[in-house]
């Protein structure tokens, strides 16, 4: 029933994040296409029609990042606790399952939203000049961002793969924090979606103050904080190993509140809820 689950609730996704991100990644296109100078011999044309480019680009990739969320949220709410869920829980499943699945698909197109904008980014910033650039002075860049001493192997697949675990944490994690806010605002007796939306700000506001107090502890705060630290020690600041610390830090800290908000909206969803 769990597959018979996610390919529907996919499914439900797929029609409007698959449009979204179309035109994300159209937008990249037609930027890079702007850079590389193929379209207007005009450059007072050619200037008007770039700064265009990339305001379309900047209004599309922050539509498409928040509107990936905004559908997994909807489609969770109206999916289970709208009208249309009535007729979801008919199904021969349980509501774990249902969670589950959800939590997938969610995930799935959480990570899918992260690396298609980590895509349209390299298509409009990896131009033929920047590329000849960065291949011309490469070892003089690599030193200069901190890729030294036991950071020299750091191959550009290993940062692929440290990104993509990161990506599909967050993703779990941004995914799970929507669920339990919605299903916290059924605890409502009125006003239920203005309580998942006030559910998922205290959240939030909460998980950024733990991760703000774990980063100063650390002295992560800010890269000011590491740079005293190495300063401190003889040692010269790397930007590679503060930005692997934020990140493993960030990794695990979402890891950690995405568990505990899974157990909390599973033990609530199991609850007796009326729906709306």
């Amino acid at each position: 029933m769990l597959g018979k689950l996610l390919k529907y609730d996919m499914k439900s996704l797929n029609r409007f994040l698959i449009v979204l991100h179309t035109f994300l990644l159209l937008s990249a296109l037609g930027i890079r296409i702007f850079l590389t100078g193929r379209i207007f011999a005009d450059n007072t044309a050619e200037g008007t029609i770039l700064g265009l480019s990339f305001l379309l680009y900047i209004l599309v990739i922050t539509a498409a990042n928040f509107g990936t969320f905004i559908v997994i949220a909807v489609r969770f709410y109206k999916n289970l606790y709208s009208d249309e869920g009535y007729l979801t829980h008919t199904l021969p499943a349980t509501k774990g399952a249902h969670l589950l699945s959800k939590t997938i698909s969610g995930t799935i197109w959480g990570t899918l939203d992260m690396i298609l904008m980590g895509l349209s980014i390299y298509i409009v910033v990896a131009t033929p000049f920047v590329m000849d650039v960065y291949h011309a002075h490469r070892a003089e860049i690599l030193t200069e961002f901190g890729f030294i001493g036991r950071y020299a192997d750091l191959t550009f697949p290993k940062i692929l793969l440290f990104l993509l675990i990161f990506s599909i944490i967050c993703a779990f994690s941004s995914c799970i924090t929507i669920y339990a806010s919605v299903v916290l605002g059924q605890l409502f007796s009125g006003h239920r979606i203005l309580g998942a939306v006030v559910s998922y700000f205290a959240i939030s506001t909460i998980v950024s103050i733990l991760s703000f107090i774990s980063l100063a502890v650390l002295g992560l705060s800010t890269s000011k904080d590491l740079i005293y630290m190495r300063s401190a020690a003889g040692e010269p600041f790397n930007f590679v190993a503060y930005m692997a610390g934020v990140l493993g830090l960030s990794t695990l800290l979402a890891l950690i509140v995405g568990i505990i908000l899974y157990i909390l909206t599973y033990v609530l969803m199991n609850q007796k809820i009326d729906l709306a």
